[in-house]
């Protein structure tokens, strides 16, 4: 995956997905936090514009259940629960059981996959604040990858090699015990985030109430996972942030994932549903770029004897 042909031509995009990418399927009516309910779904100008040619009763209530911003930006009226008015009961899409899934603008069609651009490279991957993304991830064995239309994949130290980032594999574990000093530090550091909802609070202060028992749980847990389950999590965290490393720098990025990693597994010995511990750190974490932004920069500023 040279940057340059050799007549000095630039190459195409290479995208690049985790492998378990082809198995990704929504759970639908299966999922227990459902990606229509809770989120802002914006509407791209093209599906607002085939929106608004739709002459039909669903066409009618599409049009009075949408948002038009001053910008011009469209989104949906999201119901008094926060929810898409166009979620049915039984947890399925009624756009998609009426006129297809072809009728679902770009957000909810994309939904949870992200794309970020760094050079040449495309990362692509999805989110874990889906329940189905969670499953996928922690199911595999290693974080492998491989590039759109290819077969082999590869491992996550190869694609750190090939862009010069190496790291040592101690930056890719959180780390097995964890001091009082570390779950404070921690603890402070989610509590200085902005919150998804009233109820992130409440979990951080039942974690601080409940330190002494959760410490060696802690370590436990870590230890019944194993290290190649702990160094895939982390990975796959720092995987989300590669295109920042010229901005902060591989040792910064490190430690976010090694931190956040380290509390997801804290909210895990608490809860006892590792799954559930990702998906709720995510949602909180990785959807809001000032909360993570700023959980980069205060890991980055800690001594490195630290964490």
């Amino acid at each position: 995956m040279d940057d340059m042909c050799e007549d000095d031509e630039p190459r195409e995009i290479v995208t690049v997905w985790p492998d378990f990418a082809d198995a990704f399927v929504c759970k639908a009516d299966k999922c227990q936090h459902t990606c229509c309910r809770g989120w802002e779904i914006d509407i791209d100008e093209a599906t607002a514009a085939y929106y608004a040619t739709l002459d039909s009763p669903l066409g009618e209530e599409l049009r009075a259940n949408i948002d038009v911003q001053a910008d011009g930006t469209h989104s949906f009226h999201l119901t008094a629960d926060e929810q898409c008015p166009f979620l049915r009961a039984d947890g399925l899409c009624r756009l998609i059981r009426e006129i297809g899934e072809e009728a679902l603008c770009e957000v909810c069609t994309m939904h949870p996959r992200f794309f970020i651009m760094s050079g040449q490279l495309e990362f692509a991957g999805f989110g874990l604040a889906c329940e189905k993304a969670v499953e996928l991830l922690l199911a595999a064995d290693s974080l492998r990858l491989r590039a759109e239309g290819e077969r082999q994949s590869f491992d996550f130290g190869a694609l750190l090699a090939f862009l010069g980032r190496e790291v040592p594999r101690a930056w890719l574990l959180p780390p097995r015990e964890l001091t009082l000093a570390q779950f404070s530090f921690l603890l402070a550091q989610m509590k200085d985030t902005e919150p998804i909802d009233a109820v992130w609070p409440q979990q951080l202060t039942a974690l601080r109430l409940d330190c002494r028992q959760l410490l060696p749980r802690y370590t436990n847990l870590l230890s019944e996972q194993g290290e190649r389950a702990a160094e895939k999590l982390v990975s796959y965290l720092l995987y989300r942030q590669l295109s920042k490393a010229d901005a902060y720098g591989m040792e910064a990025l490190c430690r976010y994932a090694r931190c956040n990693a380290a509390f997801i597994y804290l909210l895990a010995a608490k809860t006892h549903d590792l799954p559930e511990a990702v998906r709720r750190w995510s949602e909180q974490i990785e959807y809001d770029e000032v909360n993570t932004a700023r959980l980069i920069e205060a890991c980055g500023q800690v001594p490195a004897a630290f964490f």
